[in-house]
């Protein structure tokens, strides 16, 4: 007797049920919701037009993976693992990212938040035509990262929090912060061409080496800044 495998074709709801797809590569285009997966192996996936709503991938191994067109609701994606991986016009919202590897990974045309980044790991990524809105990003790591035409917006009646970031050797073009919370941050040696610092606090920041064109820094807090 045959294996019945019916019910793949609708919505992923079971472990199981995933881990199955994942074997064949034949998980783009799904909806998969609703369960628990942590450290499941996604690594070199192919995830276009996926939608992850409400599931627990704490921990996972997506190294390589490609997440395109996809959309994530309220899903736990906590010290998970994206090293390399590629993702491209993605929609996330009420989602944990909390100490996530993004090291050498692409974000392209994505909208992440809210979004809980804490942490979050991006060295050496390529971050391109992104939007962080209403996102937490206390202490995390974009060292050595390229980063271009991206806004990091804050919240309704606070600006965004980048506190303690490590901008070590990024490269920044036409970057928006929208008066971000960068108190603290470490920015030596990076490169910031064309940015709008308007009124960012970078109070406390390390700037040694760090060189700024042609960027806007009206208002900006520079109170215990090191050059």
């Amino acid at each position: 007797m045959s294996e019945d495998t019916s019910a793949d074709a609708g919505v992923v709801q079971s472990r199981v049920q995933l881990e199955r797809l994942v074997a064949v590569d034949e998980l783009a285009g799904r909806t998969i919701a609703g369960f628990a997966a942590r450290s499941v192996l996604l690594r070199a996936i192919d995830l276009d037009g996926v939608t992850i709503d409400r599931l627990d991938l704490q921990g996972c191994d997506a190294d390589e993976a490609r997440l395109e067109r996809a959309e994530l609701k309220m899903t736990d994606l906590r010290t998970s693992q994206w090293r390399g991986a590629l993702w491209n016009r993605v929609r996330a919202k009420d989602c944990d990212f909390t100490e996530l590897d993004f090291t050498r990974a692409q974000l392209l045309r994505c909208e992440l938040g809210p979004v809980r980044l804490a942490r979050v790991r991006f060295h050496r990524a390529r971050i391109q035509d992104c939007k962080f809105v209403e996102s937490e990003l206390y202490s995390a790591d974009f060292s050595g990262a390229v980063i271009l035409k991206t806004v990091f917006e804050g919240y309704a009646n606070a600006t965004v929090s980048l506190s303690r970031t490590d901008f070590t050797g990024a490269a920044l073009f036409d970057v928006d912060f929208k008066q971000a919370n960068l108190y603290g941050a470490n920015l030596a040696g990076a490169m910031l061409v064309r940015c709008n610092l308007r009124g960012a606090n970078l109070a406390s920041a390390n700037l040694a080496g760090a060189r700024l064109v042609s960027c806007e820094t009206a208002g900006c807090d520079l109170d215990g800044a090191t050059w």
